[in-house]
């Protein structure tokens, strides 16, 4: 009852979670083209999920996983199911996850397993392994990985994280009731999931769940390992026009039911592509030009986080930009590499710099 009334209360005020207002992009969210301006660039059309293995990275598009060698992505292997997502174990051993809901262990002491829990996980959307466990992100347990907008839009709190040994192939559920966790990180005091619809980073401890980060400008998705901290990919920017839309139940339902769902107001992993969508008339464009502070359903982010997990840089592709719909990081050699699966395309740029970037 309590609950009840102070959501209530929420909503008539527009506090809590019914307020519209996003955080702005400063400090080290300040708006940059880093990613536009990466002289790197390699397409791979659908490209999802990328995992560095055995000094190679690979990246999942569709039902096959490639390497890069060269400046070039090659085709190393194929399924007879989509791919979900990827994660190295160790430095030889990759798991794939399908959306069949089972996951397949490639390479290693583990290479050739294949393990599925009896609690089907259809909506699995990031792993992160140790040497001898998986963890595993289940988004949703309502609506499938390409729902995500749906997912959103119907205010769904469903999915979990859960652990699986390796060895004895038990599944341990860790955490439920969770708004569409899309990434994962091992840590030595818990591990950590970002919860998209919630904008956060959390760690699950004996005591609970510790929010370390909360109220991000954009949905947060996959976690990835950083020589100095981690890589956190952000795949759609928040906006007013969205926080306004999920309060609004009746409009929803409506939106959901009678307009095709390229048109829903919602992020979106490449937007812009049609005058039919939202916020694509009237002060978007001047004199035929997009402008990179337009108001936008899609744009690039990825965010440098220190050892902490507290953001420390970020790299942008903005509205008027190319590289739209970052959904997973991975650092190699020096590099880092940025997978936008909005323009089909995965690119490069030094490590280096990105340690003075902090704004």
């Amino acid at each position: 009852m309590i609950v009840e009334f102070s959501r209530a209360f929420d909503n008539l005020f527009g506090r809590g979670e019914a307020a519209v207002t996003v955080p702005p992009l400063d400090g080290a969210f300040r708006p940059n083209r880093a990613l536009d301006e990466a002289a790197a660039r390699f397409p791979l059309a659908g490209v999802d999920s990328l995992a560095m293995v055995s000094s190679e990275v690979l990246a999942s598009s569709g039902r096959a996983i490639h390497r890069f060698d060269q400046g070039r992505w090659h085709k190393r292997s194929e399924y007879d199911a989509e791919i979900l997502c990827l994660a190295a174990i160790g430095k030889e051993c990759l798991a794939i996850a399908l959306a069949t809901g089972e996951i397949v262990i490639e390479g290693g002491c583990f290479g050739g397993r294949r393990y599925k829990p009896a609690q089907p996980l259809a909506c699995m959307t990031a792993m992160a392994g140790t040497d001898s466990e998986l963890y595993i992100a289940n988004g949703s347990a309502k609506n499938g990985p390409a729902d995500w907008q749906r997912d959103l839009l119907e205010r769904n709190a469903s999915g979990s994280v859960w652990r699986l040994d390796l060895e004895s192939g038990t599944f341990t559920r860790l955490a439920d009731g969770l708004a569409w966790p899309a990434g994962l990180a091992p840590d030595a005091e818990g591990p950590v999931f970002s919860e998209a619809w919630k904008h956060q980073l959390v760690r699950i401890d004996q005591r609970g769940f510790k929010v370390l980060y909360a109220d991000l400008p954009a949905y947060p998705g996959r976690i990835a390992p950083a020589t100095d901290g981690y890589w956190l990919a952000l795949f759609a920017p928040r906006s007013q026009l969205v926080e306004f839309v999920l309060r609004e139940s009746a409009y929803r339902r409506r939106m959901m039911a009678e307009v095709p769902q390229a048109f829903w107001v919602a992020p979106k992993l490449r937007s812009g592509r049609s005058f039919c969508e939202s916020l694509q008339g009237g002060g978007v464009k001047h004199l035929g030009l997009l402008k990179p502070w337009a108001p936008t359903m899609s744009a690039g982010l990825c965010v440098k986080l220190d050892r902490a997990f507290q953001p420390r840089a970020s790299l942008h592709s903005r509205a008027d930009g190319r590289t739209h719909g970052v959904t997973s990081v991975a650092e190699h050699d020096g590099q880092v590499f940025i997978a936008a699966c909005g323009d089909g395309v995965v690119v490069s740029l030094p490590v280096t710099p990105l340690g003075g970037a902090e704004a």
